[in-house]
């Protein structure tokens, strides 16, 4: 009797290992598909206690392989612009604009990670799968220990990604809502051009 249920356990525990590798191909694949993508977001970011820090609300437009903008509307007007190895900050605040390489903590952020997202599965793994019809979340954990994030989530609802959840080893959070979500509609290339207005402080430290 022992026997067999070592034997249940085992062929139970084989095909969970298969159902997860054949979910991480799907994703992979899934992601792979997306080359252009615009949407409205919400980006949420929480303390380790889970209490809100700050918010921000705001448009994205990635082109794969190498165009992205971030253009955040409120509470205060910026753009992150991400273009082959180059990156752009725009403050209009300041009226500054800083351009340098793309750095190692930004090479390793939540915006590299949406903009080149079949590598999340380089550096996280899946390590469970809930389903309800056509919603999914996949829920994955860092397998390299200079990850940013030790966790992410993804939620895909309806076929189209809809959340992302970055979670740190500190249990500190970003939440990223995307809604109004328009995936390989064609960006012209120019929509990634920034048009620098007058008078703008330009420090440039590529």
């Amino acid at each position: 009797m022992k026997n067999k249920s070592k034997l249940i356990f085992f062929i139970s525990l084989t095909i969970f290992f298969h159902n997860i590798d054949s979910e991480e191909i799907n994703l992979k694949k899934y992601l792979t598909n997306i080359n252009t993508m615009e949407a409205d977001f919400e980006q949420r970011n929480y303390s380790s206690s889970n209490i809100l820090i700050d918010k921000s609300i705001g448009r994205i437009k990635i082109k794969k392989p190498d165009n992205l903008i971030w253009d955040i509307e409120r509470p205060f007007a910026k753009k992150i612009i991400l273009q082959k190895d180059t990156l752009r900050i725009y403050d209009e605040q300041l009226n500054q604009l800083l351009i340098s390489s793309i750095p190692m903590e930004i090479e390793n952020s939540f915006l590299i990670l949406l903009l080149r997202n079949t590598s999340i599965l380089n550096f996280y793994s899946i390590d469970k799968i809930e389903k309800n019809g056509d919603d999914q979340l996949f829920s994955l954990i860092g397998n390299n220990t200079k990850n940013m994030f030790e966790k992410i989530k993804i939620y895909i609802i309806e076929g189209k990604l809809s959340k992302f959840i970055f979670i740190s080893d500190n249990n500190e959070s970003i939440e990223l809502e995307l809604m109004n979500v328009l995936i390989n509609k064609n960006i012209a290339d120019k929509k990634f051009i920034f048009n620098v207005p007058n008078n703008t402080e330009i420090i440039d430290q590529q």
